[in-house]
């Protein structure tokens, strides 16, 4: 037996009261013997037995009624079979994933979703508690009305959602509802790959019963944009956008930019596992930042017959370089103009980035530093540093090999690129004290032996490495020449960066940006660095001060397009490849029918509240009480 209001039980020591006022009424005096009144004491000897009987039963009765009464405001349950459902803490998740907005037999299977979670709820009572967990975590609590609403408002979600995060957080939920029966159930159209979350593991339930309704369905004929690419991120004015189709047969596909479509095509059938893979060249005459878009026609599954990406159409960034450079440098950034990804430029010039030996005299930023090929220029390189306002020096010279390691809090882009790479002599990187304290936040893009190795900030690049094969492997690695144009363009250039991402998912490296601009070019305000992606795929621009300055591009995961169901379980339990396969506990289980699950869910907390029976019980005691004394004053009176 449990207690809803446990607090309440204080009442009974009210019970006292009528054993007090029994004890008082007790009246002993001096006893005085008249003849004429003997008979009287011979009859109330007579009658003794009969009255302490009388007395304490009233007495009991009065007690019980109080205790009766305290025991009701504790409002205890007790699991009762055939008496109904006890209380019950139930936490219902509902799978609004992007597969839920399939349309199957004329009806979006999200509807669905939604009338079953009604149906369960429309059976709970005032003394239970419900809770809402959708698919990307949210939670929706109070009155079942409240509940109820909340599922009438329900709509799919534009990605694959979190659901071991929520179901995970539906358990907590159930369990705080204590001393109710904890119970979570669950509403989904079964998607085989629900909770085949990369990198997570087993949702273990324990004790708590999870029992999901998965509709079964028939195959669905899915068309579905995989992937997309745009390269490079800036275009001056071409680039080439890479996507993958899959498709159960042929089916035309069309790329969008801004809007106006720019080119078509038909592609043959392929399997998810296998899309097919196009390339596309283009070029635009408009410029600035440009939403793009691959297509296809519309099927039952919406979701996925588009997929967005963003590019920047701006004349190429301006560089001029340093003889002091190196003549790897020097190589790499003439491959970069003659495709015209760079121009060259006037050192000095607004707008235009230097490439240089960081003990170079007279340099001003923006800058990209290497450390000096002499060690004992390393004193000149570092007052360098502090002319230009940067909070970093060059630390002793190390010679060892080591490799570069990818720091993971670094934004999208150059950081990737340093992964792996052999260092052979590089001066350590340390952050310098100025007067105020330390300098403006710099970026770690790479460290090398513990410590960093190419650093970034407002104006500067720096390698704390010459950049040549005796000092580091970076100029013979392919991915040098993408490394220093991305390093010119965006982080000493005004390229910004391109976000990609899914409903849903938070995101971080956003600092400075100061609003998100929408695909209908509404506004939306943002502060810190962090931020939660929204839940419609499109592409979000990056503004700071008015300024355009990168693109959010969401977009729903690769996973959510292959609709396939898991297999039906026959049972209890988690056997592999049904749809709770990834939950274990001691009673987990699966029905394709509405009446059968809802029968389960309740049947997990049979019993029910003995707030009734003590009502009554109090209420007997109270009539019975009454009868006895007015018959025991009709006694009297005789």
């Amino acid at each position: 037996m449990g207690f809803l209001a446990p607090a309440f039980l204080a009442l009974a020591v009210l019970a006292g009261v009528p054993l007090l006022v029994h004890l008082l009424r007790r009246r002993v005096g001096r006893t005085v013997e008249f003849p004429a009144v003997r008979y009287l004491a011979r009859m109330e000897q007579e009658h003794s037995r009969e009255l302490k009987l009388r007395h304490r039963l009233l007495l009991f009765l009065r007690v019980l009624a109080v205790l009766a009464l305290a025991l009701a405001a504790a409002r205890p349950m007790a699991r009762l079979a055939g008496l109904g459902h006890a209380p019950v803490s139930l936490a219902l998740v509902v799978d609004n994933s992007m597969s839920s907005a399939a349309v199957r037999d004329g009806q979006a299977v999200i509807d669905g979703l939604r009338a079953d979670a009604r149906t369960l709820l429309s059976s709970l009572s005032d003394g239970d508690r419900a809770w809402l967990v959708t698919a990307d975590g949210r939670v929706v609590g109070g009155p079942t009305e409240t509940v109820q609403q909340a599922i009438t408002d329900l709509h799919a979600l534009g990605g694959r959602g979190d659901m071991p995060t929520a179901t995970r957080r539906a358990l907590a939920l159930a369990r705080s509802g204590s001393p109710r029966a904890a119970v979570v159930a669950m509403v989904s159209d079964g998607q085989r790959n629900t909770f085949d979350v990369v990198g997570d593991s087993t949702v273990v339930a324990g004790e708590i019963p999870v029992i999901a309704l998965v509709r079964v369905h028939g195959p669905l004929r899915n068309h579905a944009v995989l992937a997309v690419h745009a390269d490079p991120a800036r275009w001056t004015p071409g680039g080439t956008v890479r996507f993958a189709i899959a498709a159960p047969d042929s089916v035309p596909w069309r790329i969008t930019l801004d809007g106006r479509t720019v080119a078509r095509g038909t592609v043959g059938a392929s399997p998810i596992n296998a899309p097919s893979q196009i390339t596309q060249r283009l070029a635009s005459t408009s410029t600035g930042w440009l939403r793009g878009s691959v297509e296809l026609d519309p099927d039952e599954l919406r979701g996925d017959d588009a997929r967005w990406f963003a590019v920047r159409v701006a004349a190429p960034p301006s560089v001029a370089v340093r003889n002091d450079a190196g003549p790897f440098v020097t190589a790499a950034l003439t491959t970069l103009v003659d495709e015209t990804r760079l121009a060259r430029g006037v050192e000095g010039a607004a707008g235009v980035a230097v490439v240089s030996g960081a003990d170079a005299p007279s340099l001003r930023g923006p800058a990209l530093l290497t450390a000096p090929t002499d060690p004992l220029r390393v004193g000149e390189a570092n007052r360098t540093l502090a002319r230009l306002g940067i909070p970093w020096r060059f630390g002793a010279i190390a010679r060892d090999v080591v490799l570069a390691r990818d720091v993971a809090n670094s934004d999208t882009g150059a950081a990737a690129l340093l992964e792996g790479t052999q260092v052979r002599v590089r001066y350590p990187l340390v952050r310098a004290v100025a007067a105020g304290g330390l300098a403006s936040v710099s970026d770690t893009l790479a460290t090398a032996g513990g410590t960093p190795w190419v650093v970034a900030g407002e104006n500067y690049v720096i390698v704390a490495s010459p950049i040549e094969p005796d000092a580091t492997d970076l100029p013979l690695r392919a991915a040098f020449v993408p490394w220093l144009l991305d390093a010119l363009s965006r982080r000493l250039g005004d390229d910004g960066r391109v976000i990609q991402a899914h409903p849903g998912e938070r995101v971080a490296s956003i600092a400075g940006v100061t609003g998100l601009e929408r695909p209908d070019g509404t506004i939306v305000p943002l502060v810190g660095e962090r931020m939660t992606v929204p839940s419609d795929a499109g592409v979000y621009l990056l503004r700071r001060h008015g300024a355009r300055v990168g693109a959010l591009v969401v977009n729903p995961e690769t996973e959510e397009s292959d609709v396939g169901q898991a297999q039906p379980a026959g049972g209890t339990g988690s056997a592999s490849g049904t749809f709770l396969s990834r939950v274990s506990g001691r009673a987990v289980s699966e029905a394709s029918d509405v009446g059968v699950w809802r029968t389960r869910v309740l049947e997990q907390t049979s019993g029910r509240s003995l707030l009734p029976a003590l009502l009554m019980l109090a209420l007997l005691a109270v009539a019975l009480e009454a009868w006895f004394s007015r018959a025991a004053v009709i006694a009297s009176a005789r």
